[in-house]
């Protein structure tokens, strides 16, 4: 699954999608918001892991702050 983490006026907010999806193309959908993020998140043993970035979008991982961020938007933490 890949993701975006968006900056919203009342904080980040990640989204996920398939891989059918382009980082760039999903991102587009929400402009003029900006991409603070870029990735892929995978089920590791414990849970969820975020890494990689967007070639397109020109962004980054942030990796643990990440995987954090959307376990709390899926109520896992």
């Amino acid at each position: 699954m890949k993701y975006i983490v968006l900056q919203t006026g009342d904080g980040e907010c990640p989204v996920l999608f398939t891989k059918e999806f382009s980082h760039r193309y999903m991102a587009g959908l929400f402009a003029p918001m900006p991409v603070v993020a870029a990735g892929v998140v995978r089920e590791v043993q414990d849970g969820l892991s975020c890494g990689g970035g967007s070639g397109g979008l020109r962004t980054s991982s942030r990796y643990g702050l990440d995987t954090a961020l959307i376990r709390e938007a899926l109520g896992e933490d």
